[in-house]
């Protein structure tokens, strides 16, 4: 029997999928992110729930016996995560490939992603995009560097109290770029603004935000590229108007106010 990787709505109840609702119930066992998150989802849609295990970055490998040996007996297990697709930014991705490797099936439960919902609301091209998860505590500005010499679309998760930081930083590396902020998708309080990126609002959000980020003229890979900032600034000053020493400074800037 396979491993279910099922999507759970990121706001909005009413969005959790029929074949979801009888995965979810007659699964053997459901990995969760958080077992009491999970619980909470179960109470509210009236379901009842069946043996419910964490299953996070710190015990994801931990899990992998015991869902091979119920995979084995022909039983059937669902992976889930606190809100969303598994996997996207969220534990399941180890397991996925070890169920995969010990040959057993995985089957998808699609729905609710938190990525696809604001590509799809943004008015920007969604082909090619590239999601890029949560921005690094450190390391910002070699990230962010890393992220201008991509062309397409940038998507990328960020909560929101630290939202306002991650504009302020990507216009300042890329003031051309149009943009969309998303947050609370699905929720009361959803808000979609389309705007430059200079335009968007640097203040503190609510919720967890989706930032999504216009394509423009990928920076391409004709200075020196190398660790650290200062091949970082090489790629970056002609694309800023600057010299490879202002550049420098800017970019440790940007490192120190990434830092907490």
């Amino acid at each position: 029997m396979p491993l279910h990787v099922v999507a759970t709505p990121i706001g909005n109840l009413g969005d959790l999928s029929p074949r979801a609702r009888e995965v979810l119930t007659t699964s053997a066992l459901v990995l969760c992110e958080d077992t009491r998150h999970t619980r909470k989802l179960y109470a509210a849609l009236g379901l009842a729930a069946p043996p419910l295990q964490s299953c996070h970055a710190h015990n994801e490998t931990e899990r992998l016996g015991q869902v091979l040996d119920l995979l084995g007996q022909g039983r059937e297990v669902a992976l889930v995560s606190d809100a969303g697709t598994p996997a996207m930014s969220d534990p399941g991705g180890r397991l996925v490939e070890a169920v995969h490797r010990a040959g057993f099936p995985v089957r998808t439960v699609p729905g609710p992603s938190s990525v696809v919902a604001a590509l799809s609301v943004s008015g920007l091209p969604t082909a090619p995009s590239h999601f890029l998860g949560f921005p690094p505590r450190k390391g910002r500005a070699r990230w962010i560097a890393e992220a201008s010499r991509l062309a397409g679309t940038l998507v990328m998760l960020e909560a929101g109290n630290r939202a306002g930081r991650l504009v302020a930083e990507l216009a300042a590396a890329l003031p051309d770029r149009e943009a969309c902020l998303c947050r609370e998708l699905s929720k009361l309080h959803e808000e979609v603004l389309r705007a430059p990126l200079s335009a968007l609002p640097t203040d503190p959000q609510r919720g967890e935000v989706v930032l999504v980020v216009g394509p423009g003229a990928a920076i391409r890979d004709e200075a020196p590229v190398g660790e650290g900032l200062k091949a970082a600034a090489a790629l970056l000053a002609p694309r800023w108007g600057i010299s490879k020493s202002a550049a420098y400074q800017r970019l440790l800037s940007l490192d120190a106010s990434g830092e907490e």
